[in-house]
């Protein structure tokens, strides 16, 4: 409180000593303040000059006072950006203008047309043993009879809380063995810390890893190993094996097929709105609470019946759809009246808030998706962060298997339906 009364005095004085002058102005520090103290239960302690009043009213003042105060930072004004360098990697010339900073979780994926014109020149794996490799949800493996599927994830933080982000990310790379049919095995981790002094990375470590242990154990897989390492920024992975006696993949789903996806959309664009501070706290909440919710229980109830399956990710419902769709040979039409959506993830893209992967998912299934221009078209291409499974399943399971997803507590929804229209996803 003086602090900020002496301000104006003393950045006057400031002035006048450095033009020379002499006009200086006098501090007289108050005697006494107004002390407002939040009581919880939304009632506020006011005194000042010995008197003391107590009571809802105060804390509706108090509320007002901090908003005001606090809304003072959210619109700072724009400052003229460093002149680019003439040669920079992707992103740095709208950083350095103040553009929009490149998203975590998921968001922070390579785009989906850049990595399919990689993978297109791998060779393919010369092993025997090897049925699966590059494409699918994970890898199979023939070991003695016996597969053993294998994949691995690696998320930016996105959150301070390192024991939830690492809970997620442990969901995250879980969500490829799930998809496939297969039980979570075992799983090594992979984490770069900030830098900080080493009795914190040891304190950060251990609240890293029992987190992910807790997640692991529960899904029937142990931590085995792993690797660590300093960087820029936290990052947490895991790659996962996983035992299955005939892995499920994305190909398989026939016309007529019902889809089936178990958790609501809007994990990306929520968490761009959370960094430009303009996402409702709720709204974060459930999106978190979302992204740490385990899909084993739903694996278990779509695979048996399901014609294929995925994972939604990095690439959004559209582009992980198209994927089946590819690989199964068929289209999909998709309902967006149908869609589960996180609260607040349709009104944030309605003010066109989107991910900095979006843009790349929506290249990439340019020509081969016909849909409206509005928000909740949108969000078929928002990348999602431990988002849920997509499983095409003969149209006459769909009410039972979706009874028993809804009952065990998942936000299903029947979404679309496979189409014979090779290659085509229609949104209506």
């Amino acid at each position: 409180v003086y602090a900020v009364r002496q301000a104006p005095v003393l950045a006057h004085n400031l002035a006048e000593a450095l033009r020379g002058g002499a006009r200086l102005r006098r501090y007289r520090p108050q005697r006494d303040y107004l002390k407002l103290v939040s009581l919880g239960e939304k009632a506020a302690l006011a005194d000042k000059f010995g008197l003391r009043l107590e009571g809802r009213l105060l804390w509706r003042w108090k509320d007002r006072i901090d908003r005001r105060f606090m809304e003072k930072f959210r619109e700072l004004p724009r400052m003229s950006p460093p002149p680019p360098p003439r040669r920079a990697a992707q992103g740095v010339v709208e950083a350095l203008a103040g553009g929009q900073p490149m998203c975590a979780g998921c968001g922070a994926k390579v785009g989906g047309a850049t990595l399919s014109e990689m993978l297109a020149g791998l060779p393919r794996p010369p092993r025997a043993d090897v049925e699966a490799g590059a494409g699918d949800d994970a890898a199979v493996l023939n070991i003695a009879g016996r597969r053993q599927v294998i994949t691995t994830d690696q998320l930016r933080a996105f959150s301070e809380d390192f024991g939830l982000f690492a809970g997620i990310a442990a969901v995250h790379a879980l969500g490829d063995v799930w998809a496939m049919g297969a039980s979570p095995q075992a799983a090594l981790a992979n984490i770069v810390l900030p830098p900080m002094s080493p009795a914190l990375q040891a304190r950060t470590l251990a609240e890293i890893m029992g987190a992910a242990a807790e997640v692991m154990s529960a899904a029937g897989a142990a931590i085995v190993g792993g690797h660590t390492g300093l960087g820029a920024e936290l990052s947490v992975g895991f790659t996962v094996t996983g035992l299955a006696e005939a892995p499920l993949g994305k190909g398989g789903a026939v016309a007529g097929d019902a889809l089936i996806l178990t958790k609501p959309l809007g994990t990306g664009t929520i968490l761009a709105a959370e960094m430009a501070l303009k996402a409702r706290g709720d709204w974060v909440a459930a999106a978190l609470a979302s992204m740490a919710r385990a899909q084993g229980e739903a694996a278990a109830i779509l695979a048996p019946v399901a014609h294929a399956m995925t994972d939604v990710t990095g690439f959004g419902l559209a582009g992980h759809l198209l994927e089946i769709c590819a690989a199964s040979g068929t289209g999909a039409e998709i309902s967006l009246a149908d869609l589960p959506l996180l609260p607040g993830a349709e009104a944030l893209a309605a003010r066109g808030i989107r991910s900095t992967l979006w843009p790349a998912n929506r290249a990439a299934a340019e020509g081969r998706v016909e849909a409206p221009v509005n928000a909740r078209a949108a969000l078929l291409f928002d990348p999602q962060t431990a988002g849920g499974l997509l499983a095409a399943v003969p149209a006459e399971e769909a009410d039972r298997v979706l009874a028993a997803l809804l009952k065990a507590g998942f936000g299903a929804a029947v979404v679309g339906r496979v189409t014979d229209r090779q290659d085509r996803l229609v949104v209506k």
